[in-house]
Parts: structure tokens; sequence; C-alpha cells
């Protein structure tokens, strides 16, 4: 069986997008649940119709998070998009901080 990191390892290098069906495979996630997050906003696919949407390889990190996240603490969708939104935060300070200690 293949893993699926590699699986997203190698989606991530051979293209800059990827389809709802590939975030679906790659995730191994339901398109529902897909779409829940683009309406909460935890990823932003381009396209108007969902039949169009495409995302940006680095969605599939996201997605991922959030299935991690939803998994080992039980969160709804509106609580994942809260929890990445302090986790991207978190890791902005960080960055801050880190710069600012090399100053």
């Amino acid at each position: 069986m293949t893993d699926p990191e590699t699986v997203a390892a190698e989606v991530i290098e051979a293209t800059g997008t990827c389809s709802l069906e590939e975030v679906c495979q790659v995730c191994r996630v339901e398109a529902e649940w897909v779409a829940a997050l683009v309406e909460h906003g935890v990823i932003s696919p381009a396209g108007n119709a969902r039949a169009e949407w495409t995302f940006a390889r680095v969605s599939l990190i996201r997605v991922g998070k959030a299935k991690r996240l939803q998994h080992d603490l039980g969160l709804n969708v509106p609580g994942l998009a809260l929890a990445l939104d302090l986790l991207d935060e978190i890791e902005a300070l960080r960055v801050r901080l880190r710069a600012y200690g090399e100053t």
C-alpha cells in the first residue's frame, strides 16, 4: 500500500495545483468534507464551480493537518478553521521572534 505522505510529496512536486479529486484521493477524505473546509475558509480553491476547483499544492498539507486535528481532538469544521488559524498565527509570531532575536 502506498504511503499517503509519499503520494502527497509526489503530487506536490509534480504540479503547482491539484483538483478536488486529487485532494480527496491523496488525503483520503470525502469531497463534502473538503467543501466544508472551503466553506469555513480553511482552504481556498481557484475556480467558481466545484467541478472547476483547483487547489494550491500547499492545500494538501493544510487538509492533512485538518484531518489529524479532527481525528486527534474530535474538532468540527469550524473548530478546525479556528485551530488552524491559531496555529498559523503562532508560527508567524515564532518567525517574528526569531527575526527579532537575530538583530
